[in-house]
């Protein structure tokens, strides 16, 4: 089976939305790749992460001496925000969709450009398109984070007795000492606001939730607080920015001056 065709649509698409990127930079009116609020809400979130550094070894201790049921339940839910599962989950929905509108080719309808399977052709290319964007995501932010903690090298939680919260090994690139920023928490982040652009009505529930699995870090002895919080932040902010570029080049989503989170281009329906 040939993929050429696919490779072919999709360089048309980047190709076409770059051109429109570059001539509507021109434009006074196009909305703008990072706003203030942005800004506002990246310094918020190191100044919290920087007043809790302090605290980050008893916080660390009172969190693993909590022995309640629903802290229990929470750390089993800890590896749900995995990177590994959701590039290869996302990963076999871009393969299915290539092999599906293959076929797809050699139908009458498709021949025929009859509107339904027309549509319906297109649609499964959007599938497609999110699906890239949710692996560009996650291993956009993941790289991020990754260089940071080997550049940090900071002690995990269960050396605290031994080295405490502060006892850095910059470039040791042992499991021990990569302890911020929180990869698992990025992951996290990167799913919400996922979540918040395909699902605009749940996206709080999206954060709420993905959040409190992040914060599930700290009670398996993982990472500190002020780990999860800027590895929240990461993903968060990587995976916005990403989605915003897009928007601004056509593809996949759409953007207003001033809006924060771009829509989807297609809406379901």
């Amino acid at each position: 089976m040939s993929l050429q065709y696919e490779f072919s649509e999709f360089k048309t698409a980047l190709k076409t939305g770059f051109m429109r990127r570059t001539t509507e930079q021109k434009a006074v009116a196009e909305p703008k790749l990072w706003l203030p609020v942005i800004s506002v809400a990246v310094l918020i979130t190191i100044v919290v992460a920087g007043l809790v550094v302090p605290f980050d070894g008893n916080l660390s201790r009172l969190a693993v001496s909590i022995d309640w049921l629903p802290i229990q339940l929470l750390k089993k839910l800890t590896n749900l925000v995995l990177a590994a599962p959701y590039v290869v989950l996302f990963t076999l929905v871009i393969v299915t969709v290539l092999i599906v509108r293959w076929r797809m080719r050699g139908q009458e309808g498709f021949r025929l450009k009859i509107p339904e399977a027309m549509h319906n052709y297109n649609r499964l290319g959007s599938v497609a398109g999110h699906s890239l964007f949710a692996i560009s995501a996650i291993l956009g932010a993941g790289l991020i984070v990754n260089i940071l903690k080997y550049i940090v090298g900071r002690p995990r939680p269960f050396l605290i007795d031994a080295v405490g919260p502060f006892g850095f090994k910059p470039f040791d690139f042992s499991h021990a000492y990569v302890s911020f920023p929180s990869g698992h928490a990025c992951t996290a982040a990167v799913l919400a606001t996922l979540l918040a652009l395909w699902f605009p009505r749940y996206r709080i529930f999206a954060y709420a939730g993905l959040a409190l699995i992040a914060s599930s870090r700290v009670f398996v002895q993982a990472h500190y607080p002020s780990d999860v919080l800027i590895g929240f932040g990461i993903g968060t902010v990587t995976t916005l920015i990403l989605a915003r570029f897009l928007a601004q080049s056509g593809l996949l989503f759409r953007l207003n001056c001033g809006q924060v989170l771009p829509e989807l281009k297609y809406k379901a329906g």
